[in-house]
């Protein structure tokens, strides 16, 4: 997913949410060792993936990402909640980009 696209994505859910305009966005870059994990809260933000390494595998109560299992119909890119970030790379560190969307308290 780009940039763009995620930026349009958090539109219409901080819409549908009823948030209107009001609304943040942060652009947050993660570096994660190999076989390690990164716990990021979000219980009222979104998390919108943006184009993610296939070896990460990424999952919250939103649902899944993971290119890695062939199991899955459906990958998700928009996550809420507590949300992990898991590289499945044995050698490698993974760069994995988010675009944080958090409502404004009014």
């Amino acid at each position: 997913m780009t940039e763009g696209l995620a930026i349009e994505i958090a539109k219409q859910k901080m819409q549908q949410l009823g948030n209107g305009k009001a609304y943040l966005f942060q652009l947050r870059h993660l570096q994660v060792s190999p076989l390690t994990q990164v716990k990021l809260k979000a219980q009222n933000e979104l998390l919108i993936l943006i184009k993610p390494p296939d070896e990460v595998k990424v999952y919250s109560k939103a649902g899944i990402y993971n290119m890695m299992d062939t199991d899955i119909n459906e990958m998700q890119y928009v996550h809420r909640g507590l949300t992990t970030v898991f590289n499945q790379h044995k050698q490698e560190h993974l760069h994995v980009k988010f675009l944080q969307v958090t409502p404004k308290i009014k």
